[in-house]
């Protein structure tokens, strides 16, 4: 049994990588002088040694199949079929990176010898069903491949993010404005071979054929106890906005939590105590909290100097108590380096910044002139906050008992209530610290190692099968 999940026309020009474990062929599928054909002089950078545009690219990809290769097992060849588009949405602040799916799902597979036969009435990726099975399993000649890849091509060009070109350097050592061209790949490559709740559909928990993918059953709702598997299409859909409670509980992903995730950051109120400890989003700049390090004081919420918001920290700030104390101010309007340097500026000793949505707002950003700690909380704990002023006293720290991104010891993956197209429930949440491959988007701080002590993939891969 079959699912079709993409196609398109190819070029027959192959780049190949053999790994002793397992091996991926990369199909060119771009027409000459554009994407992976691109002549256009470029000087070798980060141990890429490619003089155009096209080889460079290449090679990116390569290195990218090379250590997903060198990570997984399979007899069976991996077919990848990859262009380049400048149809993808792109503008001058925002831009689809790529996009990467596995090309079939196959449920009900039978052994070819030396293998095992899919796990009953399931949906498995092409690429794992062949590695479980040994067998190539891809019926369909006029697309005989296992991943479908897509790339934006105009990055740093004018109307698409012309600030922040890709990076195609082999290092991981990117310019802050740049964009890591590997750790993209890498990424998409592992939501073709199995990061994907597919072929469910997450927005509405819809199954095809009536069978659950293989993800359903190690996605545990922290709130109704329920896994996916367990629960109605409507269920589902509901788990799949259930802001920070929807975990992986699969055994590998979780037993190496303690090794690749770091101690949670928290607001911890002390006065008024019935508000409690509550996670928090430690900001990219600025010191990093330290456990045992706590920054404690009065909160105050001071006005700036107007603007769109009296209260979203940026504009200078104004207003007694401010020196030595910790700043509360709201998301929006600014980027969070603005709000914090206003901060600073008038002697806080630390900022915190209250989300406009649901969820942790992700604190990106970088001004190395930031000398005071911050941290995002949740919109509601913003309200509750505010409403208890002026008699608030926090402390921001560390939690040395709960990992950061995790609720019982359990990854979370990404569910904002407001369902995220392409990005929902098939990456992991944005509070884990450090950042990991697989969240919804790629950060400056990866590094090109995909198992643990470093991230968590791999990890779940082994859970599904690989």
């Amino acid at each position: 049994m079959r699912i079709d999940l993409a196609r398109a026309l190819f070029a027959a020009l192959f780049m190949s990588w053999q790994a002793h474990a397992a091996q991926f062929v990369i199909v060119n599928a771009d027409f000459p002088n554009e994407g992976f054909n691109d002549p256009t002089p470029a000087a070798p950078v980060g141990g890429n040694a490619g003089t155009t545009l096209g080889e460079q690219r290449i090679n990116v990809f390569l290195r990218a199949a090379e250590i997903w290769g060198k990570s997984l097992k399979s007899e069976q060849t991996i077919h990848v079929f990859a262009f380049f588009d400048n149809t993808m949405f792109c503008n001058a602040t925002s831009a689809t990176l790529g996009g990467a799916a596995s090309a079939f799902s196959y449920a009900d597979v039978p052994a070819a010898p030396g293998g095992k036969p899919l796990p009953p009435d399931t949906w498995y990726p092409v690429a794992l069903a062949e590695k479980i099975t040994h067998q190539d399993i891809v019926d369909d000649p006029t697309f005989p491949f296992e991943i479908f890849a897509i790339f934006n091509p105009d990055l740093g060009t004018p109307g698409c993010l012309p600030a922040s070109p890709w990076y195609l350097g082999l290092d991981n050592n990117e310019a802050p404005n740049q964009i890591d061209f590997l750790a993209v790949v890498l990424h998409e490559l592992a939501h073709g071979l199995g990061f994907s709740v597919q072929p469910t559909v997450a927005s509405s928990g819809a199954r095809v054929d009536g069978l659950p993918s293989v993800w359903e059953q190690f996605m545990l709702d922290t709130s109704t106890g329920k896994r996916w598997i367990e629960m109605t299409d409507a269920e589902r859909a509901a788990s799949a906005r259930n802001t920070l409670n929807l975990v992986w509980a699969g055994q590998h992903g979780s037993n190496v939590v303690p090794s690749v995730l770091d101690f949670r950051t928290q607001v911890d109120v002390v006065a008024p105590s019935a508000l409690g400890a509550h996670d928090a989003q430690a900001a990219a700049f600025g010191p990093p909290l330290r456990n045992g390090h706590d920054v404690a004081g009065p909160m105050v919420a001071p006005t700036d100097a107007g603007g769109v918001s009296p209260i979203d920290g940026c504009e200078p700030l104004s207003g007694p108590g401010i020196a030595g104390a910790i700043v509360l101010v709201d998301r929006g309007t600014c980027t969070f380096t603005v709000k914090v340097k206003n901060a600073q500026n008038a002697g806080a000793i630390a900022a915190i910044v209250a989300n406009n949505t649901s969820g942790l707002p992700a604190m990106g950003g970088a001004d190395p002139t930031i000398t005071i700690p911050s941290v995002g909380i949740t919109q509601a704990l913003g309200t509750a906050l505010r409403g208890a002023l002026p008699s608030v006293f926090v402390s921001i720290g560390l939690d040395s008992t709960t990992r950061a991104g995790t609720v019982a010891n359990f990854p979370r993956l990404y569910t904002p209530s407001a369902f995220a197209q392409g990005s929902s429930v098939s990456h992991w949440d944005t509070t884990a610290t450090p950042n990991l491959l697989m969240e919804p988007n790629i950060n400056s701080d990866l590094v090109s190692r995909v198992r643990n002590p470093d991230d968590l993939t791999r990890n779940l891969f082994t859970d599904i099968g690989w």
